[in-house]
């Protein structure tokens, strides 16, 4: 049957349970993690023990690094990587399209932001962008790269070359990016997101591809920075080694820091989520794929790239108007015509932040303001189904039909 809006009485249930993100728990896992829940319960270790540990050995082997050190959320991950590299007082390169955490990683380990623009296709910093960066201004340490909507930048060796080369400390924040993987042809290998420059953050918050609730992942194969970022998270301290095993000795506390620590019951659902996350960036890509189908061929609507050797985890499937219409109309029409959710990552721009407004970079923000201005994402989520994503695409499609039902009316 057909209602009056010209759309199928399945679509129109299915457009009352649509999100713009939804983390999700499947059935079958519920009891496993009440199980463990109990356990944590039972025995009072609700910090920084088994669960902990076996989290961080999912995510270690997953991505094929060495180390992984859990965290309170990727900010804070990010913060510690920083304070733990011992650099103070340094300048870091960190692109305006990102979230604040981003930013505030570098101030609150002691040094100073640069913000700069990005790549108007990636929404990631890019070589060039960051090559005039530090020709410019000797006093730049590092590099925060930020792996946009889970997407590794096609540049992303040549960028982790260049910062070795010159000895700049590449943070990668993959807040976005668990299980994406680059292909690097020239080796004949795969390189997972979190194992490029110095150390890589994941977020699980509950957007995310795995959610904990809150939840960061700091994964790195140098296994001294590692040990340090351990020290980090635990307020800086160490328990000392004594005589006897079994008695307590104390602790030493080798620098002043805070509490970073992950619970047992955040690395109890992070284990149970870890058992879906291939078959969730299946589901992801499946998605991306779909949309590409309905959307794809649009003149007036750009897809997210998608290099051949790059799989992505599509945190976010974003796409961009190409023709010289009101985003913020495009999208209203979305959500009340249709009951489509949108969002809009991430806007303000960090460099149109008034806290920032003493960390940009003076090569300006063409590119990133004019993108902001047009770009927009659309639901993505495992539960997300095909019937949901023919409804979506039939209510953005239904913007061209009336624009040329009005434009011919004229």
């Amino acid at each position: 049957k057909i209602t009056q809006s010209g759309i199928t009485m399945k679509e129109q249930r299915n457009m009352d349970t649509l999100y713009r993100a939804k983390p999700y728990i499947p059935e079958e896992s519920k009891q496993d993690v009440l199980d463990r829940f109990d356990n944590i319960l039972s025995t009072g270790g609700l910090i920084q023990g088994k669960y902990v540990a076996e989290f961080e050995e999912l995510v270690r082997k997953r991505i094929w690094v060495d180390n992984a050190v859990a965290t309170t959320s990727c900010g804070t991950g990010l913060e510690t990587v920083l304070i733990a590299s011992g650099i103070k007082g340094k300048k870091f390169i960190v692109p305006t399209q990102t979230f604040a955490a981003s930013v505030n990683c570098i101030i609150r380990s002691g040094n100073t932001p640069i913000i700069t623009d990005v790549n108007s296709e990636t929404q990631c910093l890019d070589f060039d962008i960051i090559k005039r960066e530090v020709e410019k201004d000797k006093d730049i340490a590092g590099v925060v790269l930020v792996m946009m909507a889970g997407l590794i930048p096609p540049d992303i060796l040549d960028i982790e070359a260049y910062c070795k080369d010159k000895g700049l400390f590449l943070l990668t924040d993959d807040a976005h990016s668990l299980g994406a993987n680059y292909y690097d042809e020239y080796t004949d290998s795969i390189r997972f997101a979190g194992t490029f420059g110095d150390a890589g953050v994941f977020s699980f918050y509950p957007s995310k591809i795995i959610t904990t609730g809150e939840g960061g992942m700091i994964t790195t194969n140098n296994s001294e920075l590692a040990e340090k970022c351990r020290v980090v998270r635990n307020h800086g301290t160490v328990r000392n080694d004594g005589k006897y095993e079994g008695l307590d000795y104390g602790y030493t506390c080798e620098m002043p820091s805070t509490n970073y620590r992950m619970t047992e019951f955040c690395a109890a659902l992070g284990i149970s989520q870890m058992e879906h996350l291939d078959d969730w960036l299946e589901k992801r890509n499946d998605i991306a794929d779909e949309y590409e189908w309905h959307l794809g061929k649009l003149d007036w609507l750009s897809t997210p790239i998608s290099p051949h050797n790059v799989y992505q985890s599509y945190w976010q499937y974003i796409v961009r108007i190409r023709k010289h219409w009101d985003r913020e109309e495009f999208c209203k029409k979305l959500l009340d015509e249709h009951k489509i959710p949108t969002a809009n990552a991430y806007s303000p721009l960090c460099h149109q932040q008034k806290i920032y407004k003493n960390y940009l970079s003076s090569f300006g923000f063409k590119n990133s303001e004019k993108m902001i201005k047009e770009i927009f994402s659309l639901p993505m989520y495992v539960e997300l189904s095909t019937d949901n994503i023919n409804y979506i695409a039939r209510g953005i499609k239904s913007w061209m039909t009336d624009n040329i039902e009005v434009n011919e009316g004229c």
